[in-house]
């Protein structure tokens, strides 16, 4: 729910899986993939993540997989129809490796090339690396991220869930006039890229394995499945205000959660007038507590949960836009992720 009416479903999902991964500190540039099949919204998707990023003060790096294809005599060895030639031959997963990824992970120089390839002339390409900022966030767009010889590679991954039959219609809308026609882009598609993609969903089970899933089938009406974590994981959330009342995590989670007390140093608490109607409902109330930085003799308590991740998107769309997630040290020495007021609000 938002507390500012300019503000949009999908720019609210955008928003809090920006918040996510700019408080995200691996201690080397953050490796963030956008994965789905085909159509899936990946681009568009990984390209509003990078802005949003970088609004929160991480320097963002937009990528395109579609710089790292192999040449089309290599792409089309199987046929053009071929699903596996599209499958096995139409990445060079060894050159994402060795000039993005592992240049930017814990032991690499903090160089990366940009592609290998312009696809649309088929020139290999030996560009000059860039140089990333320690604290950049690299967001790739692409096709089959977490096949086996990317693993390990990808700090995290968002996953964009949507159905074959929608991406289908997109795809042969959108590629239409590339392909040829409307019939030859849907021919495609069935025989040989979202073929691929059934082979890559069997196999890897890549939708199990993304720590965070947007399902994607509105792109104007996106729907956060879950976030900081894989399906069977935990997830940590301090609480201050009012999702600490048994009303709202009902109303939210579906069931009452079981916290232990704690707190937060070098925090204020404050008040926040509320004007979302559906959030006044589930609290009871439009007066809510906000905490901001302050002087570090100060503290703010307030309760501790366990959560899975559904719950943790859950949460994230219960608050209103005045509160961003981050990831603080508790003073039991654990830490949790915790909403914070926006600056400014």
């Amino acid at each position: 729910m938002t507390n500012s009416p300019t503000v949009t479903p999908r720019s609210r999902v955008i928003g809090r899986i920006a918040d996510h991964l700019a408080a995200l500190d691996p201690g080397h540039p953050l490796r963030v993939g956008v994965d789905g099949i085909t159509a899936a919204g990946k681009t568009t998707l990984a390209a509003e993540l990078a802005v949003a990023v970088a609004e929160r003060g991480r320097p963002a790096i937009a990528l395109s997989l579609d710089g790292y294809h192999h040449p089309r005599a290599r792409r089309y060895r199987q046929g053009r129809e071929s699903a596996a030639g599209y499958y096995e031959d139409a990445y060079d997963t060894a050159a994402v490796r060795r000039e993005l990824l592992d240049r930017l992970g814990p032991e690499g120089d903090g160089l990366y090339r940009t592609r290998v390839i312009d696809l649309a002339s088929d020139q290999v390409l030996a560009e000059d690396p860039q140089t990333a900022a320690r604290d950049a966030v690299l967001i790739v767009d692409g096709s089959f991220l977490q096949r086996s010889e990317l693993v390990g590679g990808w700090d995290q991954i968002v996953f964009a869930q949507v159905d074959f039959e929608v991406a289908h219609a997109r795809a042969v809308v959108r590629d239409a006039d590339l392909l040829g026609s409307s019939e030859r882009a849907a021919e495609l598609y069935t025989n040989r890229y979202h073929a691929a993609c059934r082979r890559y969903l069997a196999e890897h089970d890549p939708l199990a394995k993304a720590p965070i899933v947007v399902e994607n089938n509105d792109p104007a009406n996106p729907h956060l499945v879950r976030i900081g974590g894989t399906e069977g994981t935990a997830v940590q959330l301090f609480s201050y205000g009012t999702l600490q009342l048994p009303e709202v995590q009902r109303s939210q989670f579906g069931h009452l959660l079981d916290g232990q007390a704690d707190s937060i140093t070098g925090y204020q608490q404050e008040w926040l007038t509320i004007t979302d109607p559906a959030v006044i409902a589930a609290s009871g109330t439009d007066r809510h507590p906000v905490v901001r930085a302050a002087d570090p003799t100060r503290s703010v308590d307030g309760s501790v949960f366990t959560i899975t991740p559904a719950e943790l998107a859950a949460a994230d769309l219960y608050e209103v836009d005045d509160y961003r997630r981050f990831l603080v040290p508790l003073a039991s020495g654990a830490s949790a992720w915790v909403y914070l007021a926006v600056e400014g609000s």
